[in-house]
């Protein structure tokens, strides 16, 4: 008879009739059985870290044309940090149909998730491989240092970083610079919407095409040190989804210690600022459009929602998705996920549209 192994954190009743079958069924096979990074101490999570973060149900890694990595200086504190290029096959280019007549190919940013804690360069790899060969661009991976080593603003300002570089070396990247767009998942998702402000600011940057906002982090005001969240707290899925699955309220807690730290006067004052809450920006207005896509049973389902009304609010053109009964990292399980397939799909068709021809 097969051993069964105890469900350590399976599915809260508050949100188990909320859940797609299929994302249950998939969570309940492999994570549940596991406990999270959120559930030990930072040094226990870091002294083996594959225990605690591992792959679910990944989707298919597409050979593409070339993978080349770069290591750029970055400052405050100095260091330096590595980009990663992929080239879509002369195939895939010449299906999409984007390249300029001086060969030169629109370009997609991308900033993995991890609450700022955790993830890398594997993170969003098959999700890179596709887009690249799926619409015939170069994706640029950001591997930006990490909480608590590097807390907040350093995950921000390697990214902004990361983003001038690639503008800077256009040319020898084969990078169309008037075609660039940028995203993210979860922190990822948040730097992006920091980025597309920045950059909507800095006159010497060309207007970005996209952002790709995926179950982003946009208001880091109200997640308290312990216990849950005020009942009057402005978004609604920290209160209904409190216990919601692989990123419950315990996890966004234990993330953003080690991302803005446990003195909440200090907190206050950073994230009142829009660089971690870019909610908060002065203006919305001329920024990049945006596209949103949210699960729908995920403690920051209500934040992305807010993004957008505040996006279109503003006058800046958003689309929004909202998949229903999927979980925080839905979008990771396109391997046997139905609707991390159709997430797929539908970030390919935003970047293929946001990169046409005038």
């Amino acid at each position: 008879m097969e051993d069964v192994k105890p469900l350590i954190n399976a599915l809260h009743p508050s949100v188990v009739d909320r859940l797609d079958p299929q994302f249950a069924e998939i969570y309940t096979k492999y994570q549940a059985p596991k406990i999270r990074a959120d559930q030990v101490t930072y040094e226990e999570y870091n002294a083996d870290r594959s225990k605690y973060t591992f792959p679910i149900a990944p989707g298919p890694c597409p050979e593409v044309g070339c993978i080349e990595f770069f290591t750029i200086p970055v400052s405050d504190p100095a260091g330096e940090i590595t980009i990663q290029l992929f080239a879509p096959t002369e195939d895939a280019i010449s299906k999409g149909g984007l390249r300029t007549k001086d060969r030169q190919l629109p370009a997609h940013v991308n900033y993995h998730g991890g609450g700022f804690v955790i993830g890398n360069l594997k993170s969003d790899e098959s999700w890179c491989r596709q887009v690249c060969q799926d619409v015939g661009c170069l994706v640029i991976n950001v591997d930006y240092r990490l909480a608590p080593e590097f807390p907040h603003p350093v995950p921000l300002t390697n990214s902004w970083t990361a983003l001038k570089w690639v503008f800077d070396h256009a040319r020898e990247l084969r990078v169309d610079a008037s075609r660039v767009s940028i995203g993210g998942l979860s922190a990822g998702g948040q730097i992006a919407a920091v980025l597309a402000l920045l950059a909507r600011d800095d006159p010497e940057l060309p207007k970005l095409v996209l952002q790709m906002l995926v179950v982003p982090v946009v208001d880091t005001r109200f997640i308290p040190l312990e216990g849950s969240c005020h009942p009057d707290v402005p978004y609604e899925s920290y209160i209904k989804n409190e216990f919601a699955p692989c990123l419950p309220l315990n996890r966004l807690r234990w993330f953003y210690k080690l991302w803005l730290g446990t003195d909440m006067k200090v907190r206050k004052k950073i994230t009142e600022n829009f660089r971690a809450s870019p909610i908060l920006a002065a203006s919305h207005a001329n920024l990049a459009p945006a596209s949103i896509h949210v699960a729908g049973v995920d403690t920051l389902t209500s934040e992305g929602i807010a993004y957008h009304e505040v996006l279109t609010k503003a006058g800046t053109s958003s689309t929004l998705k909202v998949y229903k009964g999927c979980g925080h990292p839905f979008g990771h399980w396109d391997g046997q996920l139905d609707k991390a397939k159709e997430y797929v799909q539908d970030t390919t068709t935003a970047l293929k549209k946001a990169y046409k021809h005038d």
